[in-house]
């Protein structure tokens, strides 16, 4: 038995209908946001550089403190400023080292490598 007319344009309309409904956004929850502006003004990451720079300090020692700076970590590389060539080539010497130490320590960072730049460190 085939569908009458009516049958017909009552589903047609039906489906237009379907179409064009509009489905509104829940609110967002307060934590969400919170969470959203934290992210977008970047406060946590400014206390994961402090901690990284602690960190850092902490590994290299006294020997290399004054003539290296964490930078940022890129795509799982960790810059680190030095103040000269010489230092970048003698620190280059212990990469391995230092790499596997930040991998054990801080593992959430996902470092897989580090790049040695010349650069301004500040002397503190």
């Amino acid at each position: 038995m085939e569908p009458s007319r009516e049958e017909i344009d009552f589903q047609q309309a039906n489906e237009l209908t379907r179409g064009r409904q509009r489905f509104f956004r829940r609110p967002k929850k307060p934590a969400d946001i919170i969470s959203q502006l934290m992210a977008r003004k970047g406060y946590c990451q400014n206390q994961s550089a402090n901690e990284l720079e602690d960190l850092w300090q902490e590994l290299v020692g006294q020997k290399w403190q004054n003539k290296t700076k964490v930078g940022n970590v890129n795509r799982g590389v960790l810059e680190v400023f030095v103040v000269n060539a010489g230092v970048n080539q003698k620190i280059g010497f212990e990469k391995r080292k230092l790499l596997a130490a930040l991998k054990q320590k801080v593992p959430q960072n996902k470092i897989t490598d580090i790049k040695f730049r010349v650069g301004s460190v500040d002397q503190q």
